[in-house]
């Protein structure tokens, strides 16, 4: 897992979720082009592995990853790819003897005591809190109690307004997607926009 080290040291997954192929990559070159240094393309992207491919030639320096990985045959997928990490909002088993074969990183979601519980019994360093909003963010700070070594992930619902509350709490990581991109079915997205997000982000110290 080479890029381990490369990927604790992120603070933002940005996460990439557009049924439109030519649309996520656009979305990709322009966050890319805003200095992200970390995607998420998700399987709800027409034949995602071919944009993570793509993304990876082209920019090597750039984390790339799959999202929404639910199945055996995506991981395979996404590995065959390139990709640098791959990310469930559940753990899958398969999926995970998979990457430990592989040495590939693997960010599984969790909702409950006894899903963390299996990841961290599975070897996974970052165990990802999906949909974080889903209870009180403070959520967190009982996991930590109980495995307080591990990184956790927020994702899901995370936008401007509960970022900083998320990092507070203890979040290490957050994943942050359709607040700053729109949702799965949009084609029109406003850079400036973005970029304003991106770099409110940043001052948040995230």
């Amino acid at each position: 897992m080479n890029d381990l080290p490369k990927i604790l040291e992120q603070k933002v997954f940005y996460v990439i979720r557009n049924q439109d192929y030519n649309v996520a990559q656009q979305i990709c070159e322009m966050l890319i082009n805003l200095q992200v240094t970390c995607l998420e393309l998700t399987f709800t992207i027409p034949k995602v592995e071919l944009l993570i491919k793509a993304l990876r030639k082209k920019y090597p320096t750039i984390l790339v990853g799959a999202g929404t990985v639910l199945t055996l045959a995506e991981a395979i997928l996404a590995a065959e790819a390139g990709a640098q990490f791959l990310v469930g909002p559940v753990f899958n088993p398969t999926v995970s003897e998979f990457c430990h074969r592989k040495g590939l990183f693997y960010i599984p979601g969790a909702m409950t005591l006894q899903e963390v519980t299996n990841i961290v019994n599975a070897d996974w360093e970052i165990i990802k809190i999906f949909p974080a909003t889903a209870f009180k963010l403070n959520f967190i700070q009982t996991l930590k109690t109980f495995f307080p070594t591990k990184t956790y992930m927020a994702s899901g619902g995370i936008n401007l307004t509960n970022l900083k509350e998320a990092k507070t709490l203890g979040y290490d990581l957050v994943a942050v997607g359709a607040f700053v991109t729109g949702d799965i079915n949009n084609k029109i997205f406003e850079q400036e926009k973005i970029k304003t997000i991106i770099s409110t982000i940043n001052q948040e110290g995230v």
